[in-house]
């Protein structure tokens, strides 16, 4: 394991009790979130494992598509942060399809006044999950998201953002894989299975404020795919945070 040893566990959860622990956990941006609906109905603990599942049914929002979001009670600043996970299928490229996410976000990432190009705030996502362009094969990317960057290269009204590494992991969707990033006071460090894949410390410097830790099945960004009894799970087995 790639955690530095001079760091210690300050956050877990290897969701063995029955029911989502609200103590550590609390539903995020629940009602109406882009082309769905986000529900703690859509959030459950299976067999030991979280289960954010994405469906077509009547909820408490009315008839349509629903998922969920969670993020942990506390921020941190800093540390390393790992998950282990199944992620959910992504049947279309993203602007149509429903994707699993793990990421950190802080309170203004795409405000250029607060952000500052990352220093005050950015949003760094560890694992998004799509498909190749051909919808083949799961595809997992990491990205940083910021806003006011010097010497931007962003049109107006557009974020600052590096997609930084990207791939193709054929069974993503069906076997557990950790995912993990190593913040730090100077750079980003993030893992796929225990491998190094990128290092950055890009932007105007890496975030200095803390940050909410999420899960998310992310709805579309466009109208999903006409109704049908389709499903899919994004499947957590654990999520832990070391800090030095």
């Amino acid at each position: 394991m790639p955690v530095p040893p001079d760091y210690r566990l300050v956050f877990e959860d290897t969701f063995d009790r029955g029911d989502l622990d609200l103590e550590k956990w609390s539903y995020r941006h629940v009602g109406v979130e882009r082309n769905a609906f986000n529900a703690p109905e859509a959030v459950s603990v299976e067999n030991g494992r979280l289960v954010i599942r994405q469906s077509y049914r009547d909820g408490r929002f009315g008839r349509g598509w629903y998922c969920g979001e969670i993020k942990a009670n506390r921020k941190f600043l800093r540390g390393f942060f790992e998950i282990r996970c199944i992620c959910s299928e992504a049947v279309h490229r993203c602007e149509r399809s429903f994707w699993s996410a793990f990421w950190i976000q802080a309170d203004h990432p795409y405000e250029p006044d607060c952000s500052r190009g990352g220093p005050g705030g950015a949003e760094i996502d560890i694992m998004e999950c799509f498909r190749t362009p051909d919808g083949l094969v799961p595809e997992v990317e990491t990205t940083i998201h910021c806003a006011g960057m010097r010497h931007s290269a962003a049109a107006p009204g557009e974020l600052d953002s590096l997609h930084l590494y990207k791939k193709q992991i054929p069974d993503a969707c069906r076997a557990f894989h950790t995912y993990a990033l190593d913040w730090t006071e100077t750079e980003y460090r993030f893992f796929y299975d225990d491998e190094l894949v990128a290092v950055t410390s890009w932007g105007d410097g890496v975030s200095q404020v803390p940050e909410d830790l999420v899960l998310s099945l992310c709805p579309p960004l466009e109208p999903c795919p006409d109704p049908t009894d389709y499903e899919t799970c994004f499947i957590v087995d654990s999520v832990r945070v070391w800090q030095k």
